[in-house]
């Protein structure tokens, strides 16, 4: 596998042209006729700043184990003779503030990094799938209801691992523990992601958060997001020594009532105009996005007679991409989808 990184051009949320990075995986040997197929593969959430860039990190970086996170999956795409496009994210990987969970947002990522593709000098096809794991879960689906990246490129499936669903109800549930709790340090941090990354589509959160809807605590911790990865943004020093219930300031409630909006116009279980099979790994034992939750968005795509392949592993939510458990099959299945559009 010969893998390196590389810059693209790109378009921001505000619309301003800006150049993000990823990391290209190429496998060994010839291209076949007609270029390699690509995934598109979006990483789970390792925090808001340019520290934060998967492409950018190695074994000896704090944020490394989430990073990595999609490394067997990608690794077992590339034996089988696909190319693996893996983008940074606005933000992350490009200037200015990184849009958390905003689909848009994560969505041009990926479409900006396979339009691209000729750039790249690795002889890449146009068939392509998007897949993505937690936050890049998210990037994926908005991805495959969103534009074709050009007239050249054809979608033939998305493969969302463990994606987020229905965060207002979790955010809400962790802000009534009165206190820190177990784990509520990166719960706290995730928060102020969210807060953060809605804030780049709403000038009301902007102003709020530079007012009083956070407390005062939370609010001198606010620059953190923008220079710190979620492991230093979870530990005491910083967002991790902040009580969920403690976030909120004198309008706080106004603050979190614009990121429920948020979240609601993000949802993936509002997604519709899928052009291509969908498949969905979930852990039954999930703390980030429940398994009941998991089985409401299910129901509902079935429902909406979307073409869904999905497959329940005894695991949390970062050992959904364990080698033993989704890589095992969702590669084969990633495959088969190219092959027979081939």
């Amino acid at each position: 596998m010969r893998s390196r990184v590389v810059a693209f051009p790109a378009t921001s949320i505000d619309g301003a042209a800006q150049e993000q990075t990823g990391q290209l995986q190429v496998p060994s040997g010839a291209a076949p006729a007609g270029g390699w197929p690509v995934v598109v593969y979006g990483h789970m959430t390792t925090g808001g700043s340019p520290r934060s860039a998967p492409s950018a990190g190695g074994p000896s970086h704090r944020e490394w184990r989430r990073m990595s996170q999609g490394d067997a999956l990608c690794a077992a795409l590339v034996h089988r003779g696909i190319v693996v496009l893996r983008p940074d994210y606005e933000g992350i990987g490009g200037p200015g503030a990184h849009p958390y969970l905003i689909g848009s947002s994560l969505a041009a990522s990926m479409t900006a990094m396979l339009r691209a593709r000729d750039s790249f000098n690795a002889r890449l096809g146009d068939t392509w799938v998007a897949a993505g794991h937690s936050e890049g879960a998210v990037a994926a689906l908005h991805a495959s209801v969103a534009s074709e990246a050009d007239e050249r490129t054809r979608l033939v499936g998305t493969a969302a691992f463990a994606p987020v669903t229905r965060m207002d109800l979790s955010i809400r549930a962790a802000r009534r523990v009165p206190g820190r709790y177990p784990g509520s340090g990166v719960v706290s941090a995730l928060i102020a992601l969210m807060l953060s990354g809605a804030a780049t589509t709403d000038a009301r959160m902007r102003e709020l958060l530079a007012a009083d809807g956070l407390s005062t605590r939370a609010a001198e911790r606010l620059p953190d997001v923008d220079r710190l990865c979620l492991t230093e943004l979870a530990a005491a020093e910083s967002w991790g020594g902040i009580a969920p219930s403690r976030i909120g300031g004198p309008r706080g409630r106004e603050l979190f009532a614009l990121l429920d909006a948020s979240f609601r116009a993000n949802e993936v279980a509002g997604l519709t105009g899928f052009r291509a099979p969908v498949r969905i790994d979930a852990a039954r034992f999930d703390e980030v996005a429940p398994a009941a939750l998991s089985a409401r968005l299910l129901r509902t795509y079935r429902r909406a007679g979307v073409a869904l392949t999905s497959r329940w592993w005894p695991t949390h939510h970062s050992g959904t991409m364990h080698p033993q458990h989704a890589p095992s099959e969702a590669a084969d299945w990633i495959a088969a989808r190219l092959r027979a559009s081939a």
